[in-house]
């Protein structure tokens, strides 16, 4: 089902972003994440995981890749030392995930045949 894949995405994309959110203790004396970045980006990475995991916001496969890549690409100003950099990226990956449409969920019952 595809829903159920996205949505199983979206929390996986959820909690990347709020582990990303946390200052990490050095793995072998290096960050995956510096800790100044991970400060400076926490407020939108927190408003990133918020949508994320908002079932009322529709999400299109396309953002979600953008997250996905952001989020796993090791290329991206999130993983850099360049704080202003990481924290441009961020805002605009935020962007372009809180202003997904909203979705009218159905609250009528559903007949569920057995």
């Amino acid at each position: 089902m595809k829903s159920d894949r996205i949505t199983r995405k979206r929390d996986k994309l959820a909690r990347m972003a709020e582990r990303a959110a946390v200052p990490e203790r050095p793995l072998r004396g290096t960050y995956l994440i510096r800790p100044a970045v991970s400060v400076a980006c926490a407020p939108s990475l927190q408003a990133i995981a918020a949508a994320l995991r908002d079932p009322t916001l529709h999400i299109d496969e396309e953002r979600l890749e953008a997250a996905q890549r952001f989020f796993t690409d090791g290329r991206t100003a999130l993983y850099g030392y360049d704080v202003t950099e990481a924290l441009r990226e961020t805002v605009q990956l935020q962007q372009k995930i809180v202003r997904a449409e909203q979705v009218e969920l159905d609250q009528s019952p559903a007949a569920v045949a057995v």
